[in-house]
């Protein structure tokens, strides 16, 4: 029944399109997808009514979620009369009863399993694509990191010839691919082809005002033009490049960059989960990454945290859980962030499930003393732990892993205000909490 539905919404979906013909552009990556999906949402409110634009719902990127936010529908879930409600509103669409009268889609496109780029290309095939960076995410069912970089492509081929590519300079995979675009390539990163070229980043923590803590970064745009903004409640350069891209987007739109940078600096604050700042309890920062983790995440965000200023007296401390669906390459990949923690200097090290202990025992492994490591079966292990018996003022803690490790329970469990956690944390629904 789920797939017949699927289906029908996704004919819906594609006749719609084909017809309203908005312009489609496509976000994908195996990393950072949302939170380019947040910024460049973020610089089209400055520019344009609501009505004029529509952007992917949540993380809905997948052959079900896609559709539904074309449709602007939530998903049901086990609800038959949401269900009915779903159907109602995509045959008005495909009758024409309602239009899509906008200038923009603005949708994430994931891939899970092999084909599922196919499938969400034909629904809504785009004029534009934004890239973030491919890696290995989801081997376990492609078989090696080659198939999933090549499902990734599918979207760039998928251009047409008066299409547009806008590509993270940065990640060789992403880059070295734009010889399959048809149409134009543009650039954003630290390199030198970069139209928009990200200068510099830093993280700035105010210890009385942290609300203006963030993450302050300069960029050149066309080689001429320098400008600083601080993105507030952040940290790490996954949002530098989220931001980059956004701007690249204005540009090639011939949209105002202006406006699209005071909106960014004044409301730009992240999405639950993906490197946000939170006042921890006991004067500590928590640096909260735990919405997800693949290899090339999990290693930016240690780097992060070695960068992250830390008052006198605090310490660095990861909390680290599994890695998933990364089938033959798990081992090597968790040994390869126990080799990063050491090779970084992170002070304490915990770890959380079966995958996790590999990078515990790697640390030791490369000469990080073993007193400074912990592992538990679980998330809420670590976080109960840590609040008894480790954290003290101006520690600055991270906590990153797979969705299945759960580690948003180490933030809830450490947050100075957890009333706030429905706001501020992923898997806060009673779905996930039940």
């Amino acid at each position: 029944m789920k797939k017949a539905l699927e289906a029908y919404l996704g004919y819906c979906v594609r006749n719609t399109i084909s017809r309203d013909k908005p312009q489609v552009i496509a976000i994908g990556g195996s990393v950072g997808k949302t939170s380019a999906r947040h910024a460049i949402s973020l610089a089209m409110s400055a520019l344009f009514k609501p009505r004029e634009y529509r952007t992917s719902l949540k993380n809905y990127n997948n052959e079900l979620g896609m559709p539904l936010s074309v449709l602007a529908c939530g998903i049901p879930n086990r609800n038959i009369f949401k269900w009915l409600k779903v159907i109602a509103c995509s045959t008005a669409y495909l009758i024409g009863l309602k239009r899509l009268n906008m200038r923009y889609l603005i949708l994430e496109m994931a891939a899970d399993h092999p084909g599922d780029l196919d499938y969400l290309l034909r629904i809504a095939p785009p004029q534009i694509a934004i890239m973030t960076a491919m890696g290995a995410e989801h081997v376990e069912h492609f078989g090696s990191v080659e198939s999933a970089i090549e499902e990734e492509r599918r979207i760039l081929r998928a251009l047409p010839e008066d299409g547009e590519a806008i590509l993270n300079t940065d990640d060789a995979f992403t880059w070295e691919s734009r010889d399959l675009v048809k149409g134009e390539v543009v650039g954003f990163g630290r390199g030198a082809e970069a139209i928009v070229r990200i200068e510099s980043m830093k993280s700035v923590f105010e210890a009385d005002e942290f609300d203006n803590s963030g993450l302050e970064v300069k960029f050149k745009v066309m080689g001429y033009h320098d400008f600083a903004i601080r993105l507030k409640g952040v940290f790490g350069e996954p949002h530098a490049y989220a931001v980059a891209a956004a701007f690249v987007f204005c540009l090639c739109m011939d949209h105002d960059l202006d406006s699209a940078i005071a909106k960014l600096e004044e409301d730009y604050n992240g999405m639950p989960g993906r490197t946000r700042l939170i006042k921890g309890i006991k004067s500590t920062i928590l640096l909260d990454d735990t919405y997800n983790a693949q290899p090339q995440a999990m290693k930016s965000a240690i780097n992060d945290l070695a960068r992250f200023p830390v008052q006198e007296g605090g310490r660095r401390i990861a909390v680290l859980g599994d890695m998933l669906e990364l089938g033959d390459l798990e081992q090597r990949e968790h040994e390869l962030v126990g080799e990063k923690v050491v090779e970084v200097g992170v002070d304490i090290l915990l770890t959380c499930g079966k995958l996790g202990r590999i990078i515990a025992e790697t640390a030791i492994a490369r000469g990080m003393d073993e007193s400074r490591i912990k592992f538990f079966d679980s998330s809420d292990e670590a976080g109960y732990f840590l609040q008894q018996e480790v954290i003290r003022p101006g520690d600055v803690i991270l906590a990153k892993g797979s969705q299945g490790a759960r580690m948003e329970k180490v933030i809830k469990e450490l947050m100075a205000e957890p009333m706030k956690a429905k706001d501020l944390l992923v898997r806060q629904t009673p779905e996930w909490l039940s």
